[in-house]
C-alpha cells in the first residue's frame, strides 16, 4: 500500500516532468543550461513532497484509506522514497543520456545493492516488518543520491547555476505545460490502471491474498522491468538523440528503428516467463507459494502489455503531442477496474491478473490504431513472427527438459531447465539484436 501511495505521487506529478527532462536534455547540455534547468527541478520535487506529506495524513485520518502503518511511517516512506529515489533515477538516467554508460551501469547497481543490503540488515536488526524493510531500500537511495548528483554535476561543472540561462520565461513554463498536463492525466489513469486492483483485492479478499498475488506478479514485474530496463538503456538515448532534430520523417524513424529493436525481444521475453513460471515460483517464492505460478504467467502477460503501452506512447513524445495518450489510458483505467471488480468476486486473485492482461492489450490495441499512423503504420511483422517461432521453440524445449529430468531430484530438475532454456534464450536474444546494436555503434 506504501509502494502503491509512491507510485500514485510518482506517475502523477513527476513522472510528466522527468518525461519532459529526458526528451530536452540533451538539447540543455548542447546550450549549457542543463545544470540550471536540473537544480530547479529539484525544487519542484520538495513541492510534491511537501503535498505528499500534506495529503496522506488526511486520507489516513479521515478513514478514507486504511494504509495499514502508522502516520508518522506513512509520511517518511512515501515522500523519502519519492525525493531521493526521483533523484537517483533522475541523475542516472541522465548519465545515460548523456553518454556515460559506465558510470550508469556501476552506479545502479550499486544502489540497487546497497539498498538491499540495508533492507536485510535492518529487518535482521530490529524485526521482519515491510516498514524496516523499506526504511532500508529509502537508506540504499539516499546514499546513492547524493554519489549520483556529484557525478552528474561534475559532468556538467563548466556550467554554472545561471550560465546559458535567466529567469525561467512564461515559454518556458507554456511548453512544459502543453508536455506535462497530458502526460500527468495519462500516468494517473495509469497508475489506476496498474495499481487500482490493490485496494480490490484487498477490500474483498484480504491482505494476505493481495500479498501472494503480488508476490507472483512481482516476479514477472522484476524479470520483465529488467529487460526494460537493460534495452531502453541502449536504445533510449539514440531515440532522443535522433528524434531532437524535430524533423517529422526523422522522428518517425526514430520509434520504428526504437520499436523493431525492443519489441520483438520482448515478446519473447514474455514469453519466457510465462513457460517459466513454475521454476521461477520455486526458485523466487519456495514450495509453500507454488500456487502462486498463475499471477506470474498474469504478470507477465501484463507487464508485456505495460512495456508495449510504453513503446507506443513514444510517438507522442517524440513528436511532442501528449495529448495523443490521454484517450489510450482513459481505456485502459476503466476496463482495469471494472475487469478487476467484476472477476475478482468468481475468480480471486487472478480475476485482477485477468484484468490488468486484458486491459493493457486493449490500449496497446487503441494506441496502435491512433498512433501508429503518424509513424508510417508501426513495425515490419518479419520480426514478430520471427519472435513468435523462437518463443514456440522455447517452449518445445521446456517441455522437453522437464521430461527429460523428471528422474532427478526436484532442484535438480528446477536449476537445469532455467539454466539451459536461459541460454537458448540469451542465444536467441542476441541474434534478434545483433543488426541494432551494430547500427547504434555506428552511430
Amino acid at each position: 500500500m506504501v509502494s502503491a501511495s509512491v507510485g500514485f505521487f510518482a506517475m502523477f506529478f513527476v513522472n510528466p516532468v522527468g518525461m519532459f527532462i529526458n526528451r530536452r536534455l540533451q538539447i540543455w547540455q548542447l546550450n549549457g543550461v542543463a545544470r540550471n534547468y536540473l537544480i530547479r527541478y529539484g525544487g519542484y520535487l520538495l513541492l510534491v513532497v511537501i503535498m505528499a506529506g500534506i495529503f496522506l495524513p488526511l486520507l489516513s485520518i479521515s478513514g478514507i484509506m486504511n494504509f495499514r502503518v502508522s502516520i508518522a511511517w506513512l509520511v517518511f516512506l512515501v515522500c523519502g522514497s519519492l525525493y531521493f529515489n526521483t533523484i537517483s533515477q533522475t541523475t542516472l538516467s541522465s548519465l545515460n543520456f548523456l553518454g556515460h554508460r559506465g558510470q550508469f551501469v556501476l552506479l545502479s547497481v550499486s544502489t540497487i545493492a546497497a539498498s538491499l543490503v540495508c533492507a536485510v540488515f535492518l529487518v535482521k536488526i530490529e524485526r521482519p516488518s515491510a516498514e524496516w524493510w523499506l526504511f532500508g531500500l529509502l537508506l540504499g537511495q539516499v546514499l546513492f543520491a547524493i554519489i549520483g548528483v556529484r557525478v552528474l554535476f561534475a559532468h556538467l561543472q563548466g556550467q554554472t547555476a545561471n550560465s546559458g540561462s535567466g529567469p525561467i520565461s512564461r515559454r518556458h513554463i507554456k511548453t512544459l505545460f502543453s508536455f506535462a498536463w497530458p502526460v500527468a492525466i495519462a500516468a494517473g489513469l495509469a497508475w489506476v490502471q496498474g495499481q487500482g486492483y490493490r485496494y480490490i483485492v484487498e477490500g474483498q479478499l484480504g491482505l494476505a491474498q493481495l500479498g501472494l498475488f503480488v508476490a507472483g506478479y512481482g516476479i514477472s514485474a522484476g524479470m520483465i522491468g529488467g529487460f526494460e530496463s537493460v534495452l531502453t538503456t541502449y536504445f533510449q538515448p539514440r531515440l532522443y538523440r535522433d528524434a531532437s532534430s524535430e524533423h517529422p520523417v526523422q522522428q518517425a524513424r526514430a520509434w520504428q528503428r526504437y520499436a523493431a529493436a525492443v519489441i520483438p525481444s520482448l515478446l519473447l521475453t514474455g514469453a519466457l516467463v510465462v513457460m517459466l513460471a513454475p521454476e521461477l515460483t520455486r526458485i523466487f517464492l519456495g514450495e509453500r507459494f507454488q500456487s502462486a505460478s498463475d499471477y506470474v504467467i498474469w504478470g507477465a502477460l501484463a507487464e508485456a502489455a505495460r512495456v508495449l503501452m510504453g513503446i507506443y506512447s513514444m510517438i507522442a513524445h517524440v513528436h511532442m503531442r501528449t495529448r495523443w495518450l490521454i484517450v489510450p489510458n482513459v481505456i485502459g483505467a476503466v476496463l482495469a477496474i471494472t475487469l478487476s471488480a467484476l472477476l475478482i468476486p468468481h475468480l480471486g486473485a487472478a480475476g485482477a491478473g485477468m484484468g490488468l492482461a486484458v486491459s493493457g492489450f486493449a490500449v496497446v490495441a487503441t494506441m496502435h490504431v491512433l498512433l501508429a499512423r503518424w509513424v508510417g503504420g508501426g513495425i515490419s511483422i518479419g520480426p514478430v513472427v520471427m519472435s513468435a517461432w523462437a518463443a514456440i521453440a522455447l517452449w518445445w524445449m521446456t517441455l522437453g527438459l522437464r521430461y527429460l529430468l523428471d528422474t532427478v531430484s526436484l532442484w535438480g530438475e528446477v536449476i537445469g531447465v532455467l539454466m539451459l532454456v536461459g541460454i537458448a534464450y540469451l542465444l536467441l536474444q542476441f541474434l534478434f539484436l545483433r543488426q541494432h546494436l551494430a547500427e547504434k555503434s555506428e552511430v
